[in-house]
């Protein structure tokens, strides 16, 4: 191996002039992904069906001195999608990197899961997301590189009750992503993808108290909830050149949860 000085290795880490495009970007993971990624270097354009919000995340944002785009989009509709990239190919010319974060669940027994409930999952979290990889890894495609790092959990691969349509749908996640891994790999396309134990969101924390709370952390060997940060630290380097022999992966960023499951 080629000697390397330290400072040259972690160069890998460096995001610097790449563009990133994130949905689900207007709260919680979504939002604290894109304004550490802005951290990092990139320029972003942040996705989201709320404007209002997003303008706020691009102040926050912007504060890095790196390039924020906004664009509204409901991901459930592929003429939106379409929309976005058609934003993309005119505004900016390429895109390095894709985070498919947007996402929806129900906490329900499955014998009262409604067809409204499963086709609001399932359009969101599923089909929004394929198409998504199918629109933005078409740029990348023409390109010959990119990166695309899709949000799993670890419902994928321990279940729990009330999550069952989640569960699957997560589950199928997983396997999209080694699928068009595979497909795309001759492209220079990498895919990959994230799952998270639950993660401390004001959104969570108004879900998650007491005893169900204490539930959650018994299950996790590091006895506390995920962090965005913790999200934060495997989204740069699946976003950088330091994963660039990575590929169809799942990273189970957990506390141990599935390990202890």
């Amino acid at each position: 191996m080629e000697k390397c000085k330290v400072q040259d290795r972690y160069k890998k880490f460096d995001l610097t002039n790449k563009v990133a495009v994130i949905t689900g970007a207007s709260e919680g993971i979504g939002r604290d992904m894109a304004v550490g990624l802005a951290e990092a270097g990139a320029d972003i354009i942040i996705c989201s069906r709320r404007e209002e919000r997003l303008l706020e995340v691009k102040k926050i944002a912007a504060k890095t001195g790196r390039k924020v785009q906004t664009y509204t989009v409901d991901i459930q509709n592929v003429s939106e999608i379409e929309g976005l990239k058609a934003f993309i190919k005119a505004n900016v010319g390429k895109v390095d990197i894709l985070i498919n974060n947007a996402g929806y669940a129900v906490t329900k027994p499955a014998w009262e899961v409604s067809e409204t409930d499963w086709d609001t999952m399932l359009d969101t979290g599923f089909k929004g997301l394929f198409f998504c990889c199918q629109a933005i890894g078409s740029i990348m495609r023409e390109q010959g590189y990119g990166k695309i790092i899709n949000l799993s959990s670890t419902f994928s691969k321990s279940i729990v009750p009330g999550r069952a349509v989640y569960a699957g749908l997560k589950a199928g996640i997983n396997h999209l992503t080694e699928a068009l891994a595979m497909e795309w790999a001759p492209h220079g396309i990498r895919v990959n993808a994230i799952a998270p134990t639950a993660v401390n969101t004001p959104s969570r924390q108004a879900t998650l108290q007491g005893p169900m709370l204490e539930k959650v952390l018994a299950r996790i060997p590091l006895r506390r909830l995920a962090t965005s940060e913790d999200l934060l630290g495997a989204v740069i380097y699946l976003s950088s050149g330091a994963s660039d022999f990575v590929t169809g992966q799942t990273i189970f960023v957990d506390g141990g949860w599935v390990a202890a499951s």
